[in-house]
């Protein structure tokens, strides 16, 4: 899988998660830039990509990030 592919799986969840696609997500974005993200959605969105992938985050991954292409680059990592 892709890059491009990953990222617009993670843009998909990110969506379902907060209920709304109000929101343009580049790999630049960060979590703090689209309203509803906090931690609370942060646990939901990271449960729903390890799901999606089937994957499995140690802490480590899941506080590295700080942009949804680090993100991406994590899972691609780990596919």
């Amino acid at each position: 899988m892709e890059k491009k592919e990953i990222l617009e799986k993670i843009e998909s969840i990110v969506a379902a998660s907060l209920n709304h696609h109000d929101f343009a997500m580049t790999e630049e974005t960060k979590p703090e830039e689209i309203t509803g993200w906090d931690s609370m959605a942060n646990a939901m969105i990271l449960t729903a990509i390890e799901q999606e992938f089937v994957i499995k985050f140690k802490f480590s991954d899941m506080i590295a990030w700080k942009t949804v292409g680090q993100l991406a680059d994590i899972v691609l990592a780990k596919s």
